[in-house]
C-alpha cells in the first residue's frame, strides 16, 4: 500500500482533430558512403555455424505416423506440392483479415491447424511459429517446456526466429535459466538471419553495454537496417509511420483500460450516428479510422473514400486533402493526377495546409503539371507556416537536395527538426543520418543513434504494446502480457521495460511466483533488471522502486546505501516520493547518518512538491522525540 498515491503516467497518442492528408514521399538521399562509420577487418565477424543435417535429424524426435498422415491430408486438401507451399499458405492466413480479438483468434486457429503437423514433421519455420503459440497460449494450453524443445530444434536448423526467441528466454529467465552469454549468442544468429527483434536487442545492448561491450558504432550497425525498414513502410503512409498506444501499467490502469476499450464501441457508434446526420467532423474522423483500420474498425480504403467524399460535400476542406492523397498515390482507387489536383486545389483555396502541401508535392514532381520548384516552395512554405510537418519535411528535403534553392544543410536541419518535433518518422530518420554524417551539425554517433532508435521503435512490431495491455487489462493473463512485452523490453522500449517490471513487481508483492508468472524462474530478479533498464532511460518511478528493492534485498542483497543512491537520483528530478524516503532514512539512520534536521528538510521539500505528501509526513513522529518506527521506506511508499 502507498501512504500517498504515485502519479500514473500514460503515453496515449491522441487522435488529431484534423487528420493530415498527403505527405510527400520524398526521402532524403544522404551520401551513403559515410552512412555507417563501422569498419571491420576481413574475417573478423564470426560466421554462423553450419549444423550437420544428419546430427540435427538424429536429435529430433521422429515424426509420428499420425503427423505424417495429417500432413499428407492437408497437402491434398489445399492442393499444395510440398511442405514449403503449405507453410507459405499458413503465413498468408496469419496476414489475413483478423479484425478484433475474435477475428484474430480465428485467424490464429486456422493457421495453427496447418502449422502443427508441419512442426511435428520437422519444418523449422513451423516449429518456431508453433513454439510462439504455445508460449503465448494462443487458443491452446500454454506449454513452455514443449515450446523450448521446439525452439531448440528449429534453432539447430538455423531458423532466425527460433534463435531470437531462445535469446529472449535466456535473457529473461522464462522457462530456462538466465544465461546472458547464451542469450547474446542466440540474438547474434537471429540478427544475422534478419530477425528484427534480435537486431534491436543487440542494438540496445551495445548502446548501453548490457552484457556486451558498450559500442555506439555497433549499435548503429544494428539500428540502421531496422530504421530503413520502418522508413520504407512510412513512405506508404505519408512519412509519419505507424502509431500505436503506449499505455503504462499502473495499479489503476487495468480498470481504466477496460473502460476505455469498452467505450470504443460507444464512441464509434456516436460517430456513425453523427455522420449519418451530416456531421462533417464525424465523417472525416470515420474516414481516417477506416483508412488506417483503427479503434476496432477494419481497414477499408473504399469506405474511407466514401466518408471523405461526404465530408467534402459538407464543406470540410481537410477531406479534399485526403481524397487528393488517395488519387495521387493510387491508394484504394485508380491513380489519377487530374482528380488529385482538383481536390488539392479545392482544399488549398480554403487555406487547408495539407492540401497546400499536396499541391507543392505535385509541382515538385511534375505530376499532372509542369515541374516548378518555385511553386512547390510557395505551397510548402504556406503549409509549413501553418504547422504542417509534411510541408516542413519537404522544405528540408528541397534545401538538402538544392531543388529550387541553394543547398543549405543548416536550413534542412532546421526544417527536419520542426517536422520531427511533430512525430514525422522520415524527418527523424534524416536527422539521424545528418548527425551521423556531419551534415549541418557536428558528427555524433550518440545523437544519430538516438534518432535511429526512435525510428526503429515505430515499426509494426510495436503493436505488441497494445496486445500486451489487452492481455493484462481485459484478459487478465499476466503471463501472456509479460511474453508480449518481453521482446520490446529487450529491444529497448522503455514503456515495455516499465510494464514488465510492473508485472514482475506485482507478482513479488503478492507472493505469486508460483501462480501468475510461474514460468519465470526468478520474478524478483527479472523485476529488478527491468526496473534498472527503465531507470537508465529516465524513468524516475523505476529509480524509486530499485531503491526499494535494495532496501528490502529483493532480487539482490540488502543495501541501504544503494537504496539511498537511487532515492537521491529520483529526488533530483523533484520527485516527492523520493524526498519522503530520504527523509525517513535520515530520521532512522538507515544508510545515512541520523540527522533530524535533514529529515525535516526533506519532509518539507516533499510537502512543497505535492500536497499529497502532507498526511504521510504529518503522521511521522516528531524529530525531537524520534524513536525507531516500524515503517520502512518501502512500507511507506509501496509494498
Amino acid at each position: 500500500r502507498r501512504a500517498w498515491p504515485a502519479r500514473a503516467s500514460s503515453r496515449l497518442p491522441q487522435m488529431p482533430a484534423r487528420p493530415a492528408a498527403l505527405r510527400c514521399l520524398l526521402v532524403l538521399v544522404v551520401v551513403y558512403t559515410a552512412q555507417l562509420a563501422v569498419s571491420e577487418e576481413p574475417g573478423s565477424r564470426t560466421q554462423p555455424l553450419e549444423a550437420d543435417p544428419a546430427a540435427v535429424q538424429s536429435a529430433l524426435p521422429p515424426a509420428s505416423a499420425a503427423a505424417q498422415a495429417e500432413l499428407r491430408r492437408l497437402l491434398a486438401v489445399h492442393g499444395d506440392d510440398d511442405a514449403e507451399a503449405l507453410y507459405a499458405r499458413a503465413l498468408e492466413i496469419l496476414r489475413g483479415d483478423g479484425t478484433g480479438p475474435s477475428g484474430a483468434a480465428r485467424v490464429r486457429r486456422s493457421a495453427f491447424a496447418l502449422l502443427r503437423p508441419l512442426a511435428e514433421t520437422g519444418h523449422p519455420g513451423a516449429q518456431a511459429r508453433v513454439a510462439q503459440t504455445l508460449l503465448l497460449g494462443d487458443g491452446v494450453p500454454r506449454d513452455v517446456p514443449q515450446a523450448v524443445q521446439l525452439l531448440r530444434a528449429a534453432a539447430e536448423r538455423g531458423n532466425e526466429d527460433a534463435q531470437q526467441q531462445l535469446g529472449l528466454l535466456h535473457a529473461t529467465g522464462i522457462g530456462v535459466p538466465v544465461d546472458a552469454a547464451l542469450a547474446v549468442t542466440h540474438y547474434y544468429f537471429g540478427a544475422e538471419g534478419g530477425n528484427v527483434a534480435a537486431q534491436l536487442a543487440l542494438a540496445y545492448r551495445h548502446l548501453h553495454g548490457v552484457d556486451v561491450p558498450k559500442d555506439c558504432q555497433r549499435a548503429l550497425m544494428y539500428y540502421n537496417p531496422v530504421a530503413e525498414r520502418v522508413v520504407a513502410a512510412a513512405q506508404t503512409s505519408g512519412g509519419r509511420g505507424l502509431l500505436f498506444e503506449k499505455t503504462r501499467l499502473t495499479d489503476a490502469s487495468a480498470h481504466a483500460g477496460r473502460k476505455a476499450l469498452s467505450d470504443d464501441e460507444d464512441i464509434i457508434g456516436y460517430y456513425q450516428y453523427s455522420a449519418e446526420r451530416g456531421s462533417a467532423d464525424a465523417q472525416l474522423t470515420l474516414g481516417q479510422l477506416t483508412f488506417h483500420g483503427a479503434r476496432g474498425l477494419a481497414q477499408d480504403p473504399g469506405a474511407a473514400l466514401r466518408y471523405y467524399q461526404r465530408a467534402a460535400e459538407n464543406g470540410e476542406p481537410a477531406a479534399h486533402a485526403h481524397i487528393g492523397h488517395m488519387y495521387a498515390q493510387g491508394v484504394g482507387v485508380l491513380q489519377d493526377n487530374a482528380t488529385a489536383l482538383s481536390h488539392f486545389r479545392l482544399g488549398a483555396a480554403r487555406g487547408n495546409p495539407a492540401s497546400q502541401n499536396g499541391l507543392g508535392y505535385m509541382h515538385m514532381n511534375g505530376y499532372g503539371v509542369e515541374v516548378s520548384y518555385s511553386k512547390a516552395l510557395e505551397y510548402f512554405r504556406a503549409a509549413a507556416d501553418k504547422g504542417s510537418p509534411e510541408a516542413q519535411f519537404n522544405l528540408g528535403a528541397m534545401h538538402i537536395a538544392g531543388m529550387g534553392v541553394k543547398r543549405a544543410y543548416d536550413k534542412a536541419l532546421h526544417f527536419f527538426t520542426l517536422a520531427a518535433h511533430q512525430g514525422h518518422t522520415l524527418a527523424l530518420y534524416n536527422l539521424g543520418q545528418m548527425h551521423l554524417n556531419g551534415l549541418g551539425a557536428p558528427r555524433s554517433c550518440a545523437v544519430a543513434t538516438q534518432f535511429l532508435k526512435a525510428v526503429a521503435e515505430r515499426g509494426e512490431w510495436g503493436t505488441a504494446l497494445e496486445q500486451g495491455f489487452r492481455a493484462y487489462a481485459v484478459e487478465g493473463d499476466w503471463a501472456r502480457a509479460l511474453l508480449l512485452y518481453a521482446p520490446l523490453a529487450e529491444a529497448g522500449y522503455e514503456v515495455a521495460q516499465s510494464n514488465m517490471a510492473h508485472l514482475a513487481d506485482a507478482a513479488v508483492c503478492k507472493g505469486a511466483e508460483a501462480n501468475e508468472l510461474s514460468m519465470v524462474l526468478s520474478v524478483s530478479a527479472l523485476a529488478l533488471e527491468m526496473l534498472s533498464r527503465a531507470a537508465q532511460q529516465g524513468n524516475v518511478d523505476a529509480q524509486i522502486r530499485i531503491g526499494d528493492y535494495h532496501f528490502y534485498g529483493l532480487g539482490t542483497k540488502e543495501d541501504h546505501e544503494q537504496a539511498v543512491a537511487h532515492y537521491r537520483t529520483a529526488s533530483e528530478s523533484q520527485n516527492a516520493q523520493a524526498m519522503f524516503n530520504l527523509a525517513y532514512m535520515h530520521a532512522h539512520g538507515l544508510g545515512l547518518p541520523r540527522d533530524f534536521h535533514l529529515a525535516k528538510r526533506h519532509y518539507d521539500m516533499a510537502m512543497e512538491t505535492t500536497a499529497e505528501a502532507f498526511v504521510p509526513v504529518k503522521v511521522q513522529p516528531s524529530p525531537n522525540k524520534h524513536k525507531l518506527h516500524p515503517l520502512t521506506p518501502s512500507a511507506a511508499v509501496a509494498s
